[in-house]
């Protein structure tokens, strides 16, 4: 059985504490990664300041090579991790392999481009000049999720390592294998010694003494429950938390729509990863005059995908991460159904080895708000003018669908919607150049593009003054 040690400040190490890593598709234990101790993170904290304090004195274009150094590490070695995290995580592995991690290494080419280009501000004013300095807040301790982690690896690592930051990386029990394997292909880098550490082990534990800690900035992805663990365990030493949550994501299927762009944009947004996706559709909302035929084609669809293998070819959908994720999306749509809805097709996990969970289509006559993150997608009949209404119930806000020729209308939507992405007539429509992130309880602070730069800086004023001040013998002595 493999074993993956955790890496802090340049060293391997290990613990006497093991966990078991099984692979979703089969529920055989294949790897074992260790528990950090606080010892452990202690030591990366204190390793991740004084390279900290060498990397903020690196210039934008020496910063720009590592970043290009690292992208390529990760897709050298794109197929060993592809595997991995597929293997971890159940997901198929042409999309671990073509979309997550190649996205993860674009982000560090992309802020590599920016740092190129990047230069501060100079401001002249009748006194003198002034100098807007962009300045790293020191060290950030990285929670990744389990689904797609070296992607969010680029996402915020990438930026928070331009702006001059050092990390204390934490990815999830259920997805370290592939950032644990990385680490061997960052300790041939020339980089600072701990300027990337990356810790493994629970939650309860290792994530808690990381949030306890005093790192200066929290990056999180993950669940809401798991946010308000952090910010309470961060209250005795208080810091800068930028957040993506998750939420219940909507999709609008007007009567003009384009109806197969819309249905197979749907179907890639309801059941891709599994429906393990922050930006999957949680409800999709058709209008009441085509909802019976367009739902009869989404279910008849829905029925023809294959799951199984997540590296058998002909496979759509792989396995959920875990036994209990399974239990539990049961669990949620038990309770669904005692309030009224209807299973349409799904709704039992298959009876084979591994934890798969067939797509499920499940009708609702009442508006809920609730994401499954699993391959459970809602639907229900709407009124055109009941759409905004809807929209602006809705307690999260981080992707919302928009399908109509009515350009018009769409753009009116997309306005008032307390929305972080809004996509009308596409889907997934993002790369390294645009903003991502939530609004309302889908989180805080942006990733990507050069909103996702600034969230790692704290801006500094310089002034330089040549002529007497304002304040010139103010009280005339």
């Amino acid at each position: 059985m493999q074993e993956y040690s955790y890496y802090i400040a340049g060293e391997f190490r290990r613990s006497e504490e093991a966990l078991t890593v099984v692979n979703s598709a089969t529920e055989e234990p294949f790897a074992r990664i260790f528990q950090s101790s606080q010892k452990d993170i202690e030591d990366a904290l204190f390793a991740a300041q004084n390279a900290q304090k060498q990397w903020r004195g690196f210039s934008y274009k020496e910063r720009a090579k590592l970043l290009r150094e690292v992208a390529r590490v990760m897709l050298d070695n794109v197929q060993i991790l592809a595997e991995l995290e597929s293997k971890e995580t159940g997901k198929i592995f042409k999309e671990s392999l073509f979309v997550d991690i190649p996205f993860g290494a674009e982000c560090f080419h992309y802020y590599a481009s920016f740092l190129e280009s990047l230069q501060e501000k100079l401001v002249r004013s009748d006194g003198g000049i002034n100098l807007v300095k962009y300045e790293p807040f020191g060290v950030v301790g990285v929670f990744l999720p389990y689904n797609v982690p070296l992607m969010i690896f680029g996402f915020s690592c990438a930026a928070a390592l331009a702006a001059g930051n050092a990390l204390v990386i934490k990815p999830s029990e259920y997805g370290s294998l592939s950032l644990l394997e990385f680490a061997r292909y960052i300790d041939l880098l020339d980089i600072p010694r701990g300027l990337i550490s990356i810790i493994s082990g629970r939650g309860e534990t290792t994530g808690r003494i990381l949030s306890e800690s005093n790192v200066d900035m929290i990056s999180f992805t993950g669940r809401r429950t798991t946010l308000q663990k952090i910010v309470a365990q961060s209250s005795l030493s208080p810091k800068k938390i930028v957040c993506e949550l998750g939420g219940c994501n909507l999709t609008f299927i007007f009567s003009d729509a384009d109806r197969e762009n819309a249905l197979q944009n749907v179907l890639a947004a309801s059941f891709m990863k599994s429906g393990q996706m922050c930006v999957g559709t949680s409800v999709i909302l058709v209008e009441d005059s085509i909802y019976k035929e367009f739902v009869n084609d989404l279910v008849k669809k829905a029925r023809d995908i294959k799951v199984g293998d997540p590296f058998d070819s002909t496979s759509g959908m792989g396995a959920l991460v875990s036994e209990e994720h399974v239990l539990d999306v049961e669990r949620r749509i038990r309770e669904l159904i005692s309030k009224g809805g209807a299973i349409l097709c799904g709704g039992e996990r298959l009876n084979k080895k591994g934890y798969f969970f067939p797509p499920t289509v499940i009708e609702i006559k009442d508006m809920v708000y609730e994401e499954f993150f699993a391959p459970v997608v809602l639907v229900r009949s709407f009124k055109r003018d009941d759409a905004a209404a809807i929209i602006e119930n809705n307690p999260t806000g981080l992707v919302l669908q928009i399908w109509t020729k009515d350009i018009k209308m769409a753009n009116d939507l997309a306005e008032k919607a307390k929305c972080g992405t809004v996509w009308i007539n596409t889907f997934v429509q993002m790369d390294s150049h645009t903003p991502f992130g939530g609004m309302q309880t889908s989180g805080w602070g942006r990733e990507l593009g050069k909103a996702g730069f600034f969230e790692y800086v704290q801006t500094k004023h310089i002034g330089m003054g040549f002529k007497s001040t304002p304040v010139w013998g103010w009280f005339g002595v």
